[in-house]
């Protein structure tokens, strides 16, 4: 699709907020961040899931507020 980085993390940001995880998307988002720290894919990877994770558990209550 050759979206941007930028545009790719708003993707993310979007899909998180409203409690949604899609795992391609944050893959390409593990390897953007491990690209330009120069760190291990997997390292990111364990650090940035569970942070996806809580940030997604909230997207419920998140949306029944914004309606």
């Amino acid at each position: 699709m050759g979206a941007s980085f930028e545009e790719l993390l708003i993707a993310l940001a979007d899909t998180l907020w409203k409690g949604s995880r899609e795992a391609d998307l944050e893959l390409q988002i593990i390897d953007g961040v491990a690209a330009r720290l120069q760190a291990d894919r997997w390292d990111l990877f364990e650090a940035l899931d569970g942070l996806f994770e809580e940030i997604a558990a909230e997207g419920d209550e998140r949306l029944s507020r914004s309606t």
